[in-house]
């Protein structure tokens, strides 16, 4: 039997998603993950962009500041079987099939 491993669901939304009213937002964070049951750490959703600071070589700096209508939103964490059925729950996440969010599916690495 496969071991599962432990995915993170980085949610990257749009203006749209951003500017939901309060009931669209707690209606979609209670739909998230699609009642799978595998969702194992949820509800980290991330200040707006421009509350961030960015660290490079050269020093900090205001904001992302990327060329992009997308925004890292915040995260959540399954734990599958697989990198396929991690894909599948990631494609009921309410918002995607909207387009107001993008999610990339990453494997994490234990350290």
């Amino acid at each position: 039997m496969e071991a599962t491993v432990k995915y993170v669901m980085l949610i990257l939304d749009t203006e749209a998603a951003r500017n939901m009213s309060e009931a669209e937002g707690q209606a979609w964070y209670e739909k998230g993950g699609g009642g799978s049951g595998k969702l194992v750490e949820s509800g980290h959703q991330l200040a707006p962009p421009a509350t961030a600071r960015t660290v490079r070589a050269g020093g900090v700096t205001d904001g992302p500041f990327m060329e992009t209508k997308e925004a890292l939103g915040g995260f959540s964490v399954l734990e599958t079987d697989s990198l396929e059925e991690a894909v599948e729950i990631a494609k009921t996440w309410p918002g995607v099939d909207r387009g107001w969010i993008t999610i990339e599916v990453r494997p994490t690495v234990e350290m």
